[in-house]
């Protein structure tokens, strides 16, 4: 048996340190279960730079089914009732463990955004919502006995014999994961982990494109490992645009957010000529869906030759701006921008992936033993695009279900780790190919497709060139975005319609029926079918 250089055991694996993550680290362990949290930051990730908030059904008036219906509508056809319904009903649970764990959440008054009928948008530090659940989640966690492992990357999932004859991949079961800790030169220590379950929460994946939203470790890293490890995906194509990120001229990589609760506070899109951008449009007008905004927005900018629009809030005054919105009003002015006298420019960047690994709201994937929670997992919930803020209240609670479940199902595989396999390692991609890759996807897989750029993009994919397994953090983020990359590529390339966050130019119109992608890696060949949704 090959020895690693260092190795781990725990009864329970989460990969990621969001909301999700610690959410299913905390009731794990709270169920009796051993737990190891491995991250690549503790303290950093997609969770903490959520501005909007949390959805939840708990304002006057307002109702359980109500939120359901509009998370209904901005998933164009995809979500699952079921789940949504769930989802739904789980959210003022969520907020109320969220403040017993010590977040600080206003709950009194609520905000409206995008593709929401009510005041339901439960915040904090008006627009560091993110940021005070994560502070809250992450002393919860350092206060608990779970073992933290920082500074560290997961490679692959273990697998061993032993999956149910139930299950799509059957045989076999997950039994850990392969991993590396960090260096300070970003080289890495490779490592064991052994584990009777193994959760992925480690995030999105917009560093596939040139602008984005996302922090620089969302690198589709979970997405990538339940890949190469033969479970089954759903909807990679699917990756909603955030209409209103800080457009900064020649810049690529993570640009500021700005948040959505400022059009819901009545800020105002405008054209480069001034002219409000969503007027006649969408009735819904700047608070339309954001599939919709984001659309509009990259319409009206390339048709006038330009990069960005702007919004205006200027009307809003310094005190509701500079107290309400700080975080915004600081980011702004970091760019020599004052959002209280000036137009913010503004543009679509990549935001959060709807789709992901194929799993129930309980975590549950095609391969025992795995579960996939957060913005990795495709639960139902998010559909063809995301309702603004149900992302952190989803986060919370599959994550706490799939603790319990994980901690309540380990009790069979003990010892299955003896002749654990992992995927054979194969070629990288070396990390001085991503800004070229990142420019191709937002090029041909961003706002607007069509099948003569997908097909562009498939062959500069193709042509990228490769190198020996990744030696260290970079190459193994490059190589994990190449395989999301490819993904959503594909997938895109196939669905010949406009839904959600999928727009076709050459195909515009949506299809009477709605159906889902399923992808799954077979012998290195990729296998996509449909699934009627």
């Amino acid at each position: 048996m090959t020895r690693h250089p260092w190795e781990r055991d725990a009864d329970v694996v989460v990969v990621g340190s969001g909301a999700a993550g610690i959410s299913a680290a905390l009731t794990a362990a709270a169920a009796g279960a051993s737990v190891l949290v491995l991250t690549k930051e503790l303290a950093g990730g997609a969770s903490p730079l959520a501005q909007g908030g949390l959805a939840a059904a708990i304002g006057p008036g307002d109702t359980v089914g109500a939120h359901a219906a509009d998370t209904e509508v901005a998933g164009a056809g995809l979500c699952a009732p079921d789940v949504v319904a769930a989802l739904a009903a789980g959210s003022p649970g969520a907020v109320d463990w969220l403040v017993a764990e010590g977040a600080r959440l206003e709950r009194r008054q609520l905000r409206l955004e995008g593709g929401h009928c009510q005041h339901r948008i439960v915040h904090s530090g008006d627009d560091a919502t993110g940021a005070e659940v994560h502070r809250a989640l992450l002393a919860a966690l350092l206060a608990s006995r779970v073992e933290i492992l920082d500074r560290a990357v997961a490679l692959d999932l273990r697998t061993a014999e032993g999956g149910g004859a139930e299950m799509e991949v059957q045989g076999k079961r997950a039994v850990g994961v392969t991993a590396a800790t960090v260096t300070p030169g970003g080289g890495l220590d490779p490592g064991l982990i052994s584990a009777r379950a193994v959760i992925l929460a480690a995030g999105g994946l917009g560093q596939a494109f040139a602008t984005t939203s996302n922090p620089s470790g969302a690198t589709g890293d979970a997405v990538a490992i339940a890949a190469r490890a033969g479970a089954v995906l759903r909807d990679p194509e699917f990756v909603q645009f955030h209409p209103t990120v800080l457009w900064l001229a020649h810049a690529t990589g993570q640009h500021p957010l700005i948040t959505e609760a400022l059009r819901g506070a009545g800020a105002i899109l405008r054209d480069l000529d001034g002219k409000p951008v969503m007027a006649g449009h969408d009735p819904r007008g700047d608070l339309a869906p954001r599939d919709v905004v984001a659309a509009r927005v990259h319409a009206v900018s390339t048709a006038s030759g330009g990069q960005h629009v702007w919004l205006d809030a200027t009307h809003l005054g310094a005190d509701t701006l500079e107290n309400g919105f700080p975080t915004v009003t600081a980011a702004c002015r970091k760019h020599g921008i004052d959002p209280v006298t000036d137009l913010i420019p503004v543009a679509p960047g990549a935001h959060y992936s709807c789709g992901g690994i194929r799993a129930d709201l309980d975590g549950r994937t095609s391969i025992p033993g795995l579960y996939a929670i957060g913005e990795a997992a495709s639960t139902g919930v998010h559909g063809a695009n995301r309702l603004a803020s149900n992302s952190l209240v989803e986060a919370v609670i599959a994550g706490r279900r799939a603790g319990q479940i994980a901690s309540h199902e380990i009790s069979g595989n003990h010892g299955m780790s003896v002749n654990a396999e992992t995927p054979t390692a194969g070629a990288g991609v070396a990390a001085s190919n991503r800004p070229v890759l990142a420019s191709a996807m937002s090029r041909y897989a961003g706002v607007l497709r069509d099948a003569d750029g997908l097909n562009r993009l498939a062959r500069i994919l193709d042509g990228a060139p490769r190198t020996a397994a990744p030696p260290d953090l970079a190459g193994v983020e490059a190589t994990n975005l190449y395989m999301v990359s490819a993904l959503i590529a594909a997938a895109a390339l196939r669905r010949t319609e406009s839904r959600g966050s999928h727009r076709r130019g050459d195909a515009p119109a949506t299809a009477a029926r709605a159906r889902h992608t399923l992808a799954r890696l077979d012998g290195g060949n990729l296998d996509l079918t449909w699934e009627q949704a």
